[in-house]
């Protein structure tokens, strides 16, 4: 078992593509523009909604505040993961987040959905800050930690956060319930493609 695992957050600890989507569609509609179409909200492709927002910067600051005060009904953790973390700190292993999304926004989430976790790190993109796949961002982590390498792991779901713990040679682990793709789950790079946070439990 590794010592500190690093989790990605949107996709692989927690599922927030939902309520990015309604959020959205509230900003394009006070902008009187044509809503982003899906069938349920859960066959939404997370490529085609990040492949169909706009550039628009007044819709884009639209859809940011939309998002800020929306209620989040549909943001939670996936199945597996609170009961799969608090193994881990059962076993004496710490565990850390690193993502792209703001830090404030990182340690709201994890005080409401992980209340009862106690993280080693979180950290997220704070302006002017550097985004994954850039080492920074997890050498933040690494830098505050006597662990050998080879006794971390980070937990991804897409190809970014493979190149991330490629960039700072420690293992890494891709899951399939998030918002990665083929290209990620083939890539060469990773130790393991997981299909239920159970499994690593068993690395």
């Amino acid at each position: 078992m590794k010592k500190l695992y690093i989790f990605d957050f949107d996709g692989t600890l927690v599922n927030t593509l939902y309520d990015s989507v309604i959020a959205y569609n509230k900003a394009l509609r006070k902008h009187n523009l044509p809503e982003y179409e899906y069938d349920s909200l859960e066959e939404i492709d997370f490529k085609d909604f990040k492949n169909s927002i706009t550039h628009d910067e007044d819709v884009l600051l639209t859809y940011y505040d939309e998002y800020e005060k929306g209620e989040k009904k549909y943001t939670q953790a996936y199945p597996g993961v609170v009961e799969v973390l608090e193994q881990i700190v059962n076993n004496g292993c710490e565990v850390a987040i690193c993502s792209n999304r703001a830090e404030f926004q990182l340690e709201d989430y994890a005080r409401k959905l992980f209340p009862n976790i106690s993280f080693n790190s979180i950290v997220g993109y704070v302006p002017n800050g550097p985004f994954k796949p850039d080492p920074a961002l997890i050498n933040q982590i690494l830098d505050n930690v006597e662990y050998d390498k080879n006794e971390i792991l980070y937990i991804g779901d897409k190809t970014t956060d493979i190149r991330t713990a490629e960039n700072v040679n420690i293992d890494a682990v891709v899951v399939t319930w998030g918002q990665g793709d083929q290209e990620a789950y083939n890539d060469e790079y990773p130790i393991k493609v997981i299909d239920k946070m159970e499994q690593l439990l068993e690395l």
